[in-house]
C-alpha cells in the first residue's frame, strides 16, 4: 500500500465515526397491543363528507345558474351534466373569490336573465322550458363582436366557466378516465371548500 493511500484512509477514519455517531437510533417495535391503542383519523374529502354550501349568489340567482348550467352542459350518455359536476356550487365559490368586475357581472346577468324570463313569460328563468329559456340564450349562438352588450358578455363568460368547472371536476375526470387511456392521470379536479 502506498503511503498516500494510508494517509487518505486515516484522514476518513475520524469522519466515518462520526457519521456513525449521528445516526438516530431505531425505536423497539411496538407490542400488539400498543398498536391497538393507536387511534385511526380516518380522513376524507370535504365533498363525500356533506353538501357544499352556497355563498355568495341569492337563491334566485343560483336556481338561474342551475338551470344555465342544466341547459349548456346536460347530461349525456354515460358522461355527467353541470349539475351532476356540481358546477354551479363550484362557480359560487369561485365567483365570490373573484375579482369585483366578476362579481358584478355574474349578479347583474343572472338578475338580467331573470326579469327577462318575467317579462316574457312570466316565470323566473329556472322554471324556464327548454325551448322558452332557448329564447332568452340567443345571444350565444350570435355572431362574436369585441364589444358584446352586457348580457352576451355574461352569457359567454358563464358558458365558459360552466364548461372548464364540469370538465375539471371528480365525476367528469373518472368517466373521462375510463374512456380515453391518456386521461387516466389526470386527477386534476377541483374540490369546493365551503
Amino acid at each position: 500500500m502506498k503511503r498516500r493511500r494510508i494517509l487518505q484512509a486515516l484522514t476518513t477514519m475520524p469522519a466515518a465515526a462520526l457519521l456513525r455517531a449521528k445516526q438516530p437510533a431505531v425505536p423497539p417495535k411496538p407490542s400488539p397491543a400498543a398498536v391497538e391503542e393507536i387511534p385511526v383519523i380516518e380522513a376524507t374529502i370535504a365533498d363525500s363528507a356533506g353538501v357544499t354550501v352556497p355563498s355568495f349568489f341569492s337563491h334566485a340567482q343560483l336556481e338561474t345558474l342551475r338551470r344555465i348550467s342544466d341547459l349548456i352542459v346536460p347530461a349525456s350518455n354515460d358522461l355527467p351534466g353541470a349539475l351532476a359536476a356540481h358546477a354551479p356550487e363550484f362557480l359560487d365559490f369561485l365567483v365570490c373569490e373573484s375579482s369585483e368586475e366578476r362579481q358584478t357581472l355574474y349578479r347583474e346577468g343572472l338578475d338580467d336573465l331573470n326579469a327577462r324570463a318575467g317579462q316574457q313569460f312570466a316565470q323566473p328563468f329556472a322554471k324556464l322550458s327548454s325551448t322558452q329559456a332557448d329564447v332568452l340564450l340567443a345571444p350565444l349562438r350570435t355572431e362574436w363582436t369585441a364589444n358584446p352588450d352586457r348580457l352576451t358578455a355574461f352569457l359567454r363568460t358563464v358558458k365558459s366557466d360552466i364548461l372548464q368547472a364540469t370538465q375539471n371536476s371528480e365525476p367528469w375526470i373518472h368517466v373521462m378516465s375510463k374512456r380515453v387511456r391518456s386521461a387516466g392521470g389526470v386527477g386534476t379536479y377541483w374540490f369546493p371548500i365551503d
